[in-house]
């Protein structure tokens, strides 16, 4: 590849950088003003019945009459139109309350705002479950960055285990902080929307890292960051490609699968073009950072 053809990506790190730390602290200050992460009921407890109406009923009419009554939740139909049959899910009504005590006040309220409902199922997860599994939700993401780090670190040199791992954090802090702006409700599925990002944005990186250390192995008089913007070039239709295809696929989840995996498919739109952009402007100038960084404190030895 001719070097006026490589495109100059590191010319314009420090924008990137930049566009993600104010990308960042828009997400915080609306998460702060807002009151919080707004946690699902498998992290903070709650209830999800399922009933099935004679009459017929949308999920707007569901809602409305728990809206009356001050209850937020989610509905789902399942099943067939014309069995009228759907989930209905919504935190602990009060603080302190246990599950069952919520599970009857929102039977009750189905019951007295639609005639002859039949509750199939009732499942509950008490506060303390909540807990636990948002702890240990918590502490896999921590034991995964660790193996992560230790794979890298066993493929590659040591920079570009930080590289990666520092693209990773960027990543899934900023999805996490784009749920508290968006207000998505932080349930399992988004839990696993991030850890796909997770996957999708380290394999994009060693891509990318397996290019650069192949050239900087070819004997030649290229610096380090041109090196780097040689990599990006030529692997960066592999990577658009990729990110594009995905990007079909999960937008056509987003607009055609419902109220139910919304939240996951919007935090994956968000992961995918967040992961996308990191591999080139988060972990490859971590990597010339720290090689500058060492190259200094050689010469001051």
């Amino acid at each position: 590849m001719d070097r006026d053809k490589i495109i100059d990506f590191l010319r314009y790190r420090f924008v990137a950088i930049g566009f993600s730390l104010v990308l960042f602290v828009i997400f915080i200050s609306s998460i702060v003003s807002s009151g919080g992460i707004n946690w699902g009921i498998d992290f903070v407890g709650g209830v999800k019945i399922t009933a099935k109406f004679e009459q017929d009923v949308t999920i707007g009419s569901i809602r409305d009459a728990l809206h009356k009554n001050n209850i937020s939740g989610t509905v789902q139909q399942i099943g067939k139109e014309e069995l009228n049959e759907y989930i209905i899910s919504t935190k602990l009504l009060e603080k302190g309350e246990s599950a069952e005590a919520s599970a009857n006040i929102l039977t009750n309220v189905i019951n007295s705002s639609f005639k002859n409902v039949e509750v199939l199922g009732t499942e509950t997860v008490g506060p303390a479950i909540g807990e636990f599994l948002k702890k240990s939700a918590i502490k896999l993401f921590g034991i995964a960055l660790l193996l992560m780090m230790f794979y890298l670190s066993f493929r590659f040199e040591v920079k570009y285990s930080f590289g990666a791992i520092i693209a990773v954090l960027h990543d899934i802090l900023l999805s996490f902080a784009f749920c508290g702006f968006a207000n998505i409700e932080i349930d399992i599925p988004v839990i696993a929307a991030i850890l796909t990002i997770f996957g999708y944005s380290v394999n994009d990186t060693i891509v990318i890292f397996d290019r650069i250390r192949e050239n900087n192995q070819i004997q030649t008089k290229q610096t380090l960051f041109d090196i780097v913007n040689k990599s990006i070039t030529q692997s960066i239709s592999r990577t658009l490609l990729t990110s594009i295809t995905t990007l079909f696929a999960v937008l056509a989840l987003y607009l055609l699968g419902g109220e139910v995996i919304s939240g996951f498919a919007a935090v994956l739109l968000f992961g995918i073009i967040i992961g996308t952009y990191s591999t080139i402007y988060i972990a490859s100038p971590v990597v010339l950072g720290w090689e500058k960084m060492a190259a200094k404190k050689k010469k001051s030895e």
